[in-house]
């Protein structure tokens, strides 16, 4: 995360990867796990948050894969809501992003 980043664009989330949790990530911090190669699944959760953002990659041997991550455009949704009307805002917001692809509170972006 650089200084050029929005504060809009920090996030936090609780990220398991092939269902081993690791420590919450917040803005600043990273997590690192060491996996064998073949498929993974990563999810990201945040506490309150009505969703799970997935993500789904293979990997090579020898290789280290990086991802940052971002709020989804429903979380930005959602907290756009709540700023303007509180949690009223809030829930109207979950219900009308519902649709959305990424139902989850992060999208991941590979580095």
């Amino acid at each position: 995360m650089s200084l050029k980043d929005s504060w809009l664009d920090r996030t936090s989330c609780d990220p398991k990867v092939d269902g081993i949790a690791l420590n919450r990530l917040l803005p600043g911090t990273y997590a690192y796990v060491d996996r064998p190669a073949g498929p993974h699944h990563v999810v990201a959760t945040q506490l309150l948050f009505p969703g799970e953002s997935y993500l789904d990659f293979n990997t090579e041997p020898g290789r280290t894969y990086f991802f940052s991550i971002r709020p989804s455009d429903r979380s930005r949704a959602m907290q756009g809501g709540g700023m303007a009307f509180g949690l009223v805002g809030m829930g109207v917001m979950a219900a009308a992003s519902s649709g959305a692809d990424n139902k989850g509170p992060v999208d991941f972006v590979p580095l």
